[in-house]
């Protein structure tokens, strides 16, 4: 048996796809015994008419889909006695263009006329914007001050660090200023900083914001163009801890047994941590979709396609057979 690096591992409970959060309950031991650290948790506040659970209405509360706040701290507890940390989604971008702290607080968001801006990124060239949602305005101190609460709410709750979704909408000092504060309320709390398809250095802008990690590209490297390697070396000479993932709920499932292990090892050997999405382990079939995904989902495709969880075990130990 050889002896190998261990690095973070984190596990991608996706909450559509597990519903009541006593269901969540019935997987911390089978996450535990792959190896899994860390539990990444996606939005579980209430959202809008969009259905997206990027589209909050209020990111102090947990919606009744899941259950209570009560019974997120009693999963909270089983998790910390059992070594896992969990991470909560931090959406500190943009709200639901339906939520109710637009009209109580306009100046908090970026207005163009008489309509919220909705934010967006480019896709294949193309901008796409999001229509349920509208751009927090991250000028205004009050929001600031806003922002800062949320982190302070789900820190007494209890979770133990956030990934940041759509880091790179938010300016670098904005996120300097809310890491710092979390610190005060936590210093053991981690950030993880979501900046896919930004040019590497605003990554690395962003990452010296206080960040402990950052996601990593490693996913759409067919392993022979130089431009991996480039940003990888820039990141280990600037110190950044990547984490790198065969999938995500933003990308297409493997389609095959072999492109699982090959992006497996692949997000193993180049990056400091691995994201694994719930259902990667099965071969699950259907990409995770932040409107679609229902509990059924899981019934439906269970037993899955094949089962890695050996495997992923073995890395996440650091040992091979």
């Amino acid at each position: 048996m050889v002896q190998k690096e261990k690095k973070l591992w984190i596990y991608n409970l996706f909450p559509r796809l597990f519903g009541k959060i006593e269901n969540w309950k019935s997987q911390i031991d089978r996450i535990g015994w792959m190896g899994f650290k860390v539990l990444f948790i996606n939005p579980i506040s209430p959202c809008g008419s969009s259905r997206s659970i990027y589209a909050i209405l209020n990111p102090k509360v947990i919606s009744s889909e899941y259950g209570t706040i009560e019974q997120f701290k009693e999963f909270l507890n089983r998790c910390h006695k059992e070594g896992i940390e969990v991470w909560l989604d931090l959406v500190a971008n943009h709200i639901a263009i339906d939520s109710p702290l637009i009209k109580e607080h306009p100046d908090w968001i970026v207005w163009e006329g008489n309509h919220p801006k909705n934010p967006g990124c480019m896709d294949n060239g193309q901008w796409v914007s999001w229509k349920d949602l509208a751009q927090y305005n991250h000028s205004n101190p009050s929001l600031i001050a806003y922002l800062k609460s949320v982190i302070e709410y789900w820190l007494w709750i209890g979770v133990d660090g956030f990934r940041a979704d759509y880091a790179y909408g938010i300016p670098p000092e904005v996120w300097k200023e809310l890491i710092s504060h979390a610190h005060l309320v936590n210093s053991k709390v981690k950030f993880f900083g979501e900046a896919l398809g930004c040019p590497p250095e605003q990554v690395v802008s962003i990452a010296k914001s206080g960040f402990d990690f950052m996601a990593s590209s490693i996913f759409w490297w067919d392993g022979r163009q130089p431009w991996w390697p480039e940003q990888r070396a820039l990141f280990q000479k600037e110190s950044i801890k990547l984490i790198g993932f065969p999938e995500s709920h933003d990308t297409e499932r493997c389609a095959s047994y072999e492109e699982a292990l090959l992006k497996l090892q692949q997000a193993y050997d180049q990056s400091d941590g691995i994201l694994i999405p719930a259902g990667f382990e099965f071969g699950f079939r259907r990409k995770l979709d932040v409107v679609k995904t229902t509990p059924q989902w899981w019934h439906e495709e269970m037993p899955g396609r094949w089962n890695l969880s050996l495997k992923i075990r073995q890395l996440a130990l650091g040992t091979s057979l």
